[in-house]
């Protein structure tokens, strides 16, 4: 007997909501990784006076 898939669009929904979710998770905090380490690089150059 073959299942109906009445329920398959709110279940697939469901994971491509969790996929952009965890997504957001790892990108977010790695965008703000590379900014704060830019901003520390150009924070000692200003300090060593190697910044022009």
């Amino acid at each position: 007997m073959i299942p109906e898939f009445t329920y398959a669009p709110y279940v697939w929904t469901s994971y491509a909501l969790f996929a952009v979710v965890v997504a957001w998770q790892i990108a977010v905090p790695w965008q703000r990784r590379r900014r704060i380490l830019a901003e520390l690089r150009e924070e000692r150059a200003l300090n060593s006076g190697a910044y022009e």
